[in-house]
């Protein structure tokens, strides 16, 4: 090697050293995946790759340090996107020229969007305890009404909550980690959100 040459190798090096810290972790290289799609919010990451609220956001804040992504936002919701949309791609190349027995990417992705869809067939089956029609209210009524409703279900039980305020799909799942429910996650309704939540204790 050239020695003129080597602040320019070593600048390539420590670029290269810096992205597989921040892919050693498993979740980061989902996030990579999923934000291949589209732009996304914290909300649909972190129920993505089945990891919590704070989890998601410590990892796109990480990604966003390291120029991998970057963030906007719309109204009361803040997107991520890639900023390579290539990156992914290299990435899966460069996995697919190492051998590894019974594994193949284009599976495993296949078999994560399969996971998402029976999550949410599986919503549409379940049975709540109790309904709350919070379409009338703005931020931050249906998660008052959430707080007040919860009380009423027993542990193990499941709590609906009917929101058409855009705030709620992200402000509900932040306060169901910071009691200690389960946020399973939302269907949609005729212009509003349909958020399941299990009381936990």
């Amino acid at each position: 090697m050239k020695s003129d040459l080597f602040p320019e190798y070593l600048k390539l090096a420590e670029r290269q050293a810096a992205l597989c810290r921040i892919f050693s972790n498993p979740q980061r290289v989902l996030i990579l995946w999923f934000l291949a799609e589209k732009d996304r919010t914290v909300t649909e990451v972190a129920t993505a790759i089945g990891a919590s609220m704070q989890s998601a956001s410590q990892h796109l804040r990480i990604m966003e340090f390291a120029g991998l992504v970057e963030s906007r936002r719309e109204h009361h919701n803040i997107f991520y996107h890639l900023i390579n949309p290539e990156l992914p791609g290299q990435l899966l190349d460069d996995i697919q020229q190492t051998p590894s027995e019974g594994f193949e990417i284009k599976s495993m992705l296949e078999r994560i969007q399969k996971e998402n869809q029976m999550t949410t067939l599986d919503l549409t089956n379940v049975q709540p305890a109790k309904v709350v029609d919070a379409r009338a209210m703005s931020c931050p009524g249906p998660l008052l009404e959430a707080k007040k409703a919860i009380a009423v279900v027993k542990v193990g039980e499941v709590l609906e909550i009917w929101s058409g305020d855009s705030n709620t799909k992200n402000d509900m799942p932040r306060w169901c980690e910071k009691v200690g429910h389960e946020f399973m996650g939302t269907l949609p309704g005729e212009g509003y959100e349909r958020l399941f939540i299990r009381r936990k204790k």
